[in-house]
């Protein structure tokens, strides 16, 4: 995303960046309402401000705000009321989310419901409308309200439902929001935890839903088994939201039950920044403040949702907490609508059987998000703000030829370990290199490609029913020429890990490419064959797979060093680089004027040091936090902590605009 021009979140005619909390008061938490206390409140809301926060989400409790049909709690308005006012005072706005029947672990109904479908029964409709509009009516007009969420992970509290039926639910209740109030930006508050970011459909759909709501918000807590993979999950995840609307970080965070104090100021440093430069238009963290409720349920039962604050019971700071602080500074500093983030023409391409259930046909949804994660880390090995291109979806005629075609701003389309593609879109790939594109692509076992010699300029001697699994636990695959930076006779090494069939490798003849790497046994590793304008880059081993398989692997591999070989054949030079693979460059340009800022974040675990070079014609370089000089010569020297970040202000003669 370039600048900030496509938020929906705007304070007096610019866009506006979120940086906030998902907020309970630290003495209630879910109770809040029941045991209302506006002087807690405000003081809590103070503590946000003056930590550099915005915004917080809030959340209507469901069960106290309608505790029977047909009628909205008054009381329970006239506190949401004074809750909205007291954000007013304190120049914080706040996203409510009206359906709270889900929190930290624990699920809440409204008694009345007694088993009714929550998405489709209409007299279920008919309440939910009733209660979000008298919410609606009574704080519309605050300036408080930012935007409208319409539930908190909604499928833990009312299930998964069929698709049609949750886009009907979406519908009703936006219509009922925006007839009422047209102008504040809606989204679902679900967690985007469906099928097109996590291979898993639960009937929420962001395909669907972009036409309906003004954002997606996707909620992040997961694990891996690599430092630096794991370190690049938020910026992966808002690229993978990137279905035509604004995506705001809504949740993420980690709990000092399992993360040192530390260690949650570390995450909290590169996952706000990071996510800044993937595109996303703000970040909540989860959550204000630790809870002192240990005989309080759910807290009772999740006593590691007692430890999510970035600040303490007792209300003092944690590191995370002034982490926030921070970063807030250095965006109120900047102007998010006087920038532009940097993208460089490549894509990692998500097969439709990621996102689709085709008939009679099963993948290893998981690993292909794996693989894609690991492809992305290493596209953030070698500085390229790559992005995410869906395959196009199969029409449901029973034969139907749309005319298809890759974005032409597309100059490079990574496809590691592709499990499958439909038959159009591998026509629609050729064609792509055909005219200028460059292609890439890794073998998976049962690969179904009907064009496989043409496009790869090989023959496959692959066996029905056998795989070719390597003999050996670990493969090596050894240069036969120059590729760029990398020399001949240098040699790759890659252990294998993971499930025995997916290790497999495919065994070729070439018949018009060039074999550039062989393994062990001198069999072709990588061919490169050209095609028209373009060029096709296959390996015929699973790599990704094998790094994605791999504990902590970023410390040894050198693959990143393929893809930078793949971004230099495309023609594709980050205005600012560093041989450095740990580190994040991220580029923003101011609009008007010859000033750059160069974000360098250290997603390593160890100190990082290097040096970064460009082709500009530099005249100054300062610390942009402390304004203090930075030292250059042909190059930009940098030495960074564990986890630190650094931004720096460059100002330039000339050179690239």
């Amino acid at each position: 995303m370039k600048g900030m021009e496509k938020t929906c979140f705007i304070k007096k005619g610019k866009p506006l960046y979120l940086i906030g909390a998902n907020y309970w008061p630290k003495k209630t938490g879910p109770l809040m309402w029941r045991k209302w206390d506006p002087n807690e409140v405000r003081e809590e809301l103070k503590q946000m401000k003056g930590l550099g926060m915005n915004v917080c989400r809030s959340f209507l409790y469901f069960p106290d705000f309608m505790p029977t049909p047909d009628n909205v709690d008054k009381e329970m308005l006239l506190k949401l009321s004074e809750f909205i006012s007291i954000c007013e005072d304190e120049d914080i706005y706040t996203i409510p989310s009206f359906f709270v029947g889900h929190m930290s672990g624990e699920d809440w109904d409204v008694s009345w419901r007694k088993n009714r479908n929550f998405y489709n029964d209409p007299w279920m409709l008919k309440q939910e409308s009733l209660y979000v509009e008298e919410v609606v009516k009574k704080v519309r007009n605050s300036k408080a309200i930012i935007g409208w969420l319409l539930s908190n992970e909604i499928t833990n509290y009312a299930g998964i439902a069929d698709s049609k039926s949750v886009l009907k639910w979406i519908r009703t209740i936006c219509e009922t929001i925006r007839k009422i109030d047209p102008i504040h930006p809606i989204s679902v508050g679900d967690g985007a935890w469906g099928r097109e970011v996590h291979g898993k459909d639960n009937g929420f759909r962001l395909s669907e839903q972009r036409d309906v709501i003004d954002f997606f918000g996707p909620h992040i807590y997961l694990y891996d088994d690599d430092a630096l993979r794991h370190s690049y999950i938020p910026s992966f995840i808002i690229k993978m939201c990137d279905y035509g609307r604004p995506v705001l970080l809504e949740e993420f965070g980690c709990s000092n039950c399992y993360v040192s104090e530390k260690h949650q100021a570390d995450y909290y440093r590169t996952t706000y920044n990071s996510t800044f430069l993937a595109g996303a238009v703000g970040t909540l963290c989860w959550c204000y403040s630790d809870f002192d409720l240990p005989y309080q349920r759910p807290y009772s039962h999740h006593a590691h949702e007692l430890l999510f604050g970035v600040t303490r019971k007792e209300g003092t700071v944690k590191p995370a907490g002034y982490e926030i602080k921070r970063f807030g500074k250095i965006l109120d500093a900047i102007g998010p609508s006087e920038i532009d983030i940097e993208e460089n023409g490549v894509c990692i391409l998500v097969p439709s059987y990621y996102f689709l259930d085709y008939p009679y046909s099963s993948e290893d949804k998981d690993m292909i998000k794996k693989v894609l994660l690991q492809s992305y880390t290493l596209t953030k090995q070698v500085h390229i703000n790559s992005g995410f291109l869906p395959e196009y979806q199969l029409g449901d005629d029973i034969e139907s030829k749309e005319e298809q075609s890759i974005p032409e701003d597309i100059k490079l389309l990574i496809s590691p370990n592709i499990q499958k593609l439909t038959a159009p879109f591998w026509e629609v790939v050729y064609r792509y290199v055909e005219e200028g594109g460059i292609f890439y692509c890794s073998f998976h076992f049962d690969m179904w490609i009907h064009i496989f010699e043409q496009l790869f300029g090989a023959k496959h001697h692959l066996r029905f029913g056998l795989a070719d699994i390597p003999e050996c636990k670990e493969i090596e695959i050894e240069f036969t020429r120059e590729l760029f930076d990398i020399p001949k006779n240098e040699k790759f090494a890659y252990q294998l890990n993971g499930h025995s069939r997916e290790n497999a490798f495919c065994p070729v003849t070439p018949t018009k490419a060039e074999v550039i790497a062989i393994d062990r046994d001198g069999r072709p590793a990588i061919l490169l064959n050209s095609i028209g304008k373009g060029k096709v880059v296959f390996s015929t081993y699973p790599l990704e797979y094998y790094l994605a398989n791999t504990h902590d692997v970023y410390k040894k591999d050198k693959m990143y060093r393929i893809y930078r070989s793949l971004s230099k054949m495309a023609g594709i030079m980050p205005t600012f680089n560093t041989e450095n693979p740990y580190v994040e460059l991220g580029t923003v340009k101011y609009k008007e004027g010859s000033q750059f800022l160069l974000w360098i974040i250290n997603h390593d675990w160890e100190k990082s040091v290097g040096i970064i070079q460009t082709d500009l014609d530099i005249r100054e370089v300062t610390d942009f936090e402390t304004c203090r000089s930075i030292p250059f010569k042909d190059h930009i020297q940098f030495n960074l902590e564990s986890k630190e970040v650094k931004v720096y202000k460059i100002e330039v003669r000339g050179g690239k605009n």
